[in-house]
């Protein structure tokens, strides 16, 4: 919920062109696999990585201004400005360098979205839902938080074999996706529904919608060559 503090207080005054979150865990790997320096010494649950155009001296100052207001509101414990390209190159790699440092770990991976405002709860649903079942597998979270985009990463145990990871993880993803239903959130937040998240596209669509698509669909591809069998079947 600080995360989205933080946002709304620097969304009201200053032009954002990103606003990323991370967890802990997601930043532990990072700067043990990378070699890199944690940008500070304290630890918290979540990260946000936030940029803005600077396009004077008192921007930055405004910045500051408002960084005391959310530190003073216990809503961040700690944080660091970079003073140059090469400086902010490096923050953006611990946000950047998140997906590449985990995939030795045979990842599961999910991206969906839910209003803003309800991304805090529909995490820690998911970590509930996840340590219930699954208490052996460690998740990341990272994201666009600024758009309700978040990507749920679960790391595949050392001691479990793949196949039953990937059983595992397709429970999961029935679990997590109805709950994107009841959050009215979309079980495909970037990367598209494809052919793995064909059957839950309901879940995200309803059936007045999922018509109209396909009426779209046949419109344009009556002979059903462009990308066949994605998305949705046309009888």
């Amino acid at each position: 919920q600080s995360c989205m503090e933080v946002l709304k207080t620097f969304q009201g005054r200053l032009q954002l062109s990103a606003f990323e979150f991370f967890s802990e865990p997601a930043l532990q790997h990072v700067v043990s696999h990378k070699g890199l320096q944690r940008p500070f010494e304290t630890q918290s649950p979540f990260y946000a990585l936030i940029e803005f155009e600077n396009d004077s001296e008192s921007r930055l100052d405004e910045a500051m201004e408002l960084f005391e207001v959310c530190l003073e509101a216990g809503w961040v414990l700690d944080g660091t400005v970079s003073q140059s390209v090469g400086q902010a190159e490096t923050l953006w790699r611990l946000r950047e360098d998140i997906s590449e440092t985990i995939s030795r770990f045979s990842p599961y991976k999910n991206d969906i979205s839910v209003r803003v405002s309800k991304v805090p709860e529909f995490l820690s649903r998911v970590d509930e839902l996840v340590s219930a079942r699954y208490p052996d597998f460690e998740i990341i979270w990272f994201g666009h938080i600024g758009d309700g985009n978040v990507h749920l990463n679960i790391l595949k145990p050392e001691d479990l074999d793949l196949k039953t990871f990937q059983e595992q993880c397709g429970k999961v993803s029935r679990e997590v996706f109805q709950l994107v239903k009841n959050y009215a959130g979309s079980v495909s937040a970037e990367h598209g529904v494809g052919l793995l998240k064909k059957a839950f596209l309901e879940a995200s669509r309803d059936p007045l919608e999922i018509a109209y698509m396909k009426a779209v669909k046949k419109v344009f591809d009556p002979n059903g060559i462009l990308n066949p069998g994605k998305v949705f079947d046309i009888q």
